[in-house]
């Protein structure tokens, strides 16, 4: 049984390597319980607002994550005709600052939803991570992202998995020392305020991290709402910066539905805590893992060959 079979999820990738972009779909076991939290201010989305608190969906049957920005979410709809559901949620990367300005179409969503399996774990320029990139801001310490995995069991035969795909504004390692933030939680403020910090030209469309924490644990859409806004946390110990006005960062949490579904002896105030910060750990390694896992391509360069140089 593979890890992801264990969390009760499958995964599908569309990729263009060419147009350097591409899409991911998560298609949960018999559906799943859904929590989102939004933290971006530049998002690009579909059906969102049915799972929030006043929406009455709450079985999600698949999550999209796409690159080609807003008109990349057409692969959505056809991952909708491949399940014969309208209940999949999806959100965007603006991936056009790299590649030939390609985007998913109706046709790559429905076949990455029919080739979704429980083996797909490969990292780096694949899927939605196929056209991301990082580091777009004041240093312009432009780098490749990526799409990158965590799963982790975190108590008998339940298991919690962070899937993202980094395409950020913000750096994720330290301009001058090429550490991790993740790792030095360390900033340097100086001259990040200066006469030209508003012509920079950090435009809109580049931009946006997206992230899927996946469970097998018992979980509902509340609880689910505070893990993901937990797991943000591990998106900014990552990152920075992050959540600006020019991402649209955004996690979805799910609990799947799946036949080894597992029951935690914690009180709903315990377990929100317990998944979600250990969510937002798992999300700081998938981070760093896709990272690390991404090669150079468009004149973005790589971490791996940046590390190799420095």
């Amino acid at each position: 049984m593979t890890e992801l079979e264990k969390i009760g999820i499958k995964i599908g990738h569309y990729t263009d390597a060419m147009g350097l972009t591409g899409a991911t779909i998560f298609v949960p076991d018999n559906g799943a319980d859904i929590g989102i939290d939004v933290r971006g201010s530049d998002t690009g989305t579909i059906n969102i607002p049915a799972y929030d608190t006043k929406g009455a969906d709450k079985v999600v049957k698949a999550i999209v994550l796409t690159g080609g920005s807003t008109a990349g979410l057409e692969c959505a709809i056809g991952a909708m005709d491949y399940l014969q559901s309208p209940s999949v949620v999806g959100a965007v990367i603006y991936d056009r600052e790299i590649g030939e300005d390609e985007r998913p179409h109706l046709k790559d969503g429905f076949e990455m939803a029919r080739n979704a399996s429980y083996n797909n774990l490969k990292q780096g320029n694949i899927g939605v991570g196929t056209g991301a990139t990082v580091g777009k801001w004041i240093y312009k310490n432009k780098m490749k992202g990526g799409f990158g995995i965590s799963i982790k069991e975190v108590a008998d035969n339940a298991y919690i998995g962070a899937f993202v795909a980094a395409n950020a504004m913000g750096d994720v390692i330290n301009p001058v020392t090429k550490e991790f933030y993740a790792d030095t939680g360390k900033y340097d403020f100086i001259n990040y305020y200066d006469k030209s910090f508003g012509n920079s030209k950090m435009g809109r469309g580049a931009n946006t991290t997206l992230a899927v924490v996946a469970t097998n644990i018992e979980m509902h859409r509340e609880e689910l709402m505070k893990v993901s806004e937990l797991a943000q946390d591990g998106m900014a110990r990552a990152i920075y910066p992050v959540h600006t006005n020019w991402d649209g960062d955004i996690v979805f949490s799910i609990s799947s539905h799946c036949k080894n579904r597992v029951k935690l002896n914690l009180s709903s105030f315990d377990l929100v805590n317990y998944v979600g910060i250990v969510a937002s750990d798992l999300l700081v390694e998938a981070i760093r893992n896709g990272i690390e896992s991404a090669e150079s391509v468009g004149g973005f360069r790589a971490y791996s060959d940046i590390k190799k140089t420095s």
